[in-house]
């Protein structure tokens, strides 16, 4: 617990000085001084865009991660697009988030029948489960449970998206695939409906 303390300590020392770097910056405007102005501004912005990027709040970056993130699972690079996405964190670390995206006709047409390569992913950790053909199995309905849970406070939407979810997941047609060391990670494809996705349940 103490090192989540000092770690929002630091981050709240950071956003304090991150506001009076921004405060100078305007009082470098009011002053007139224009080269230290537009230098100032310039690592600000930077700044700016790296730290949103990385926390995927700038326009776009989510999608490139999920891009990058479908690579490691699949073998393949595509673009998606979001359908739905949900994330909700604790301050001890722990936390749940839900990403669905759609990709292509294309890629929905290799999903359908995709090459022995496919089977051999995800290979981001070596206790991955690789790609299985659904309907999820009896003895691993226990992991289907714990990464679509329904917890009390959380919206109607949600909830009927982890319905839908398994409903995807007991039914022939899709694939999925996870890891259960640590925080689990579990991933479906549904060529059919032409979406990936991503679960992380860490509790």
């Amino acid at each position: 617990m103490e090192v989540y303390l000092i770690l929002f300590l630091i981050l709240l020392m950071l956003i304090i000085g991150f506001i009076f770097w921004i405060y100078k910056t305007y009082k470098l405007y009011i002053a007139k001084k224009k080269r230290a102005f537009w230098i100032n501004l310039s690592i600000l912005c930077i700044l700016f865009i790296f730290i949103t990027w990385e926390l995927q709040l700038f326009p776009l970056s989510k999608n490139f991660y999920i891009k990058d993130r479908c690579e490691q699972l699949t073998g393949k690079t595509f673009w998606s697009w979001k359908d739905y996405s949900y994330d909700e964190m604790s301050v001890r670390g722990e936390g749940y988030t839900l990403d669905i995206y759609s990709f292509s006709d294309e890629m929905s047409a290799y999903f359908k029948n995709p090459d022995s390569v496919f089977f051999s992913y995800p290979k981001i950790n070596d206790s991955d489960i690789k790609w299985t053909k659904t309907p999820v199995s009896v003895k691993e309905q226990e992991i289907l449970e714990f990464v679509t849970p329904v917890y009390g406070g959380w919206g109607n939407e949600i909830i009927i998206k982890q319905d839908y979810i398994r409903n995807i997941a007991n039914t022939e047609g899709s694939y999925y695939a996870y890891q259960n060391t640590g925080s689990t990670n579990f991933y479906i494809i549904s060529p059919k409906r032409r979406l990936i996705i991503l679960i992380n349940h860490n509790m």
